[in-house]
């Protein structure tokens, strides 16, 4: 799968304070492989297939301290707080301590502020991280930090795939679908259209495995899937 379009999914309010503002440190889980690496921001992926892109990727970055500090830079300010994981590719980010600069128009940073505290949940893939927000609100996409030793962690959940299906819609020509299944809670799908890409998660079916998302529905049952992707229904099978 091509790192670049991957995207998953997961679970806020948020809080600009002076930068002189204090946080309190709380470390993160043992498990977590988040701890001291860096990262700067690729693009950010909306659930409605809309891409933000950074005019400067260097002028957002995100690190996380092993002992549950976080610093940021978002666009014109910077800002501290703190991180941690409480399970498996789970993560919760305080609120910061941010300074207060008005940024260009073009910036990304009234966006990232927003966003925040929804992020609840990341994963590692091809050495990229991507941070999902809560209700298929859409991912940040990150690669390590330019001129920092490259990140070596991986996702903290497995995953299958990605697997490629075959689909037809009534009145329309072939094409090829990517689904890569992961290991959360609950499970998740990441569904890849050309270059478009979006999670759902598992939720109760008669048969099969279905997963509900934004605009997406997948339904898997033995090696043919049932795919509607904004209101458009295709008959998928395994390649």
């Amino acid at each position: 799968m091509n790192s670049s379009r991957l995207r998953t999914a997961l679970w806020g309010t948020f809080l600009v304070l002076a930068a002189c503002g204090t946080t309190q440190t709380q470390p993160p889980s043992a498990t977590s492989s988040l701890g001291g690496t860096s990262w700067q921001l690729v693009k950010f992926q909306g659930g409605d297939d809309k891409t933000l892109l950074p005019y400067d990727k260097a002028k957002y970055t995100i690190t996380f301290e092993p002992d549950g500090a976080v610093s940021a830079r978002i666009d014109c300010n910077r800002g501290r707080g703190t991180w941690k994981s409480s399970g498996s590719s789970q993560l919760q980010l305080s609120p910061l301590a941010l300074t207060r600069a008005l940024c260009p128009p073009e910036s990304l940073h009234d966006r990232i502020v927003k966003d925040w505290n929804f992020v609840r949940s990341y994963i590692v893939k091809d050495g990229r991280l991507f941070l999902s927000l809560m209700a298929d609100g859409g991912i940040y996409e990150f690669e390590p930090m330019a001129g920092a030793k490259a990140a070596s962690i991986e996702s903290p959940v497995g995953s299958t795939g990605a697997i490629a299906f075959q689909c037809t819609q009534t009145g329309g020509a072939a094409e090829t679908l990517n689904a890569t299944f992961y290991q959360t809670e609950p499970a998740m799908v990441l569904v890849e259209r050309g270059e478009r890409a979006r999670p759902a998660f598992h939720v109760r079916a008669a048969s099969g495995a279905k997963y509900q998302g934004q605009d997406l529905t997948f339904w898997d049952a033995r090696g043919e899937a049932s795919v509607i992707w904004s209101g458009v229904e295709l008959k998928c099978k395994r390649r």
